[in-house]
């Protein structure tokens, strides 16, 4: 019994590290211009939990947000460029004449795929090596192409997230934490087997943060 009721206060207290996180993460968000530095902070949050590692939550959030507040700002002004110009190419590509459109439009598709899955590894290569933002967006579009999977699993993760909130609302206070969680645990799982071959040259083994 006292290993029943201990596990389930384990469960109800990480729950509310979860609902905590969330709720850091997203007012930390208001600004909107602080979008890359908050999410950053709550991805080393959660890097620090995969790696049992028990800080406070909202003083690690706030020190970590301090430490990327300039590259997460740099990093999400040009990745949100790039993002606007692809879409932007889309756009006009599906306006195009239909010769130009058939040879376009796969082009286009790829390059928004690309940037999609390169999406998925900004933040926990951000949080997990010392780099800055344009090795950061090197490494993940490498990290990306070398993990397919990953970058693909992390995208269903957040369609999941973004379907679970328009049918249940109030599910907000928890997703967005809880999607990090999941999205870094796979991704740290690639860069585990990049750090363990030694003969994969992606320059970051000797970046890792502590």
């Amino acid at each position: 019994m006292f290993n029943l009721d201990n596990r389930f206060y384990s469960f109800l207290n990480k729950i509310v590290d979860f609902l905590l996180l969330n709720f850091l993460w997203f007012l930390f968000c208001l600004p909107v211009i602080t979008i890359f530095p908050a999410t950053a902070a709550m991805f080393g949050v959660v890097r620090s939990w995969l790696r049992k590692e028990e800080p406070s939550t909202t003083k690690m959030f706030i020190t970590l947000f301090k430490d990327n507040v300039k590259q997460g700002l740099i990093l999400g002004v040009v990745w949100a460029l790039l993002g606007s110009l692809f879409t932007f190419n889309v756009f006009v590509g599906f306006q195009m004449d239909g010769s130009i459109k058939t040879v376009l439009m796969p082009f286009l598709l790829i390059i928004i795929i690309l940037y999609l899955y390169t999406s998925i590894f900004i933040f926990p290569t951000m949080i997990n090596y010392q780099l800055n933002w344009m090795e950061v967006i090197k490494n993940s579009f490498l990290f990306s192409l070398g993990h397919p999977l990953t970058s693909l699993l992390g995208i269903f993760i957040l369609i999941v997230v973004v379907l679970l909130t328009f049918i249940i609302p109030i599910s907000f206070l928890l997703l967005s934490s809880t999607a990090a969680y999941f999205i870094y645990y796979f991704c740290g799982k690639s860069f585990n087997k990049v750090e363990m071959n030694k003969n994969l040259n992606l320059g970051v083994n000797q970046h890792i943060k502590s």
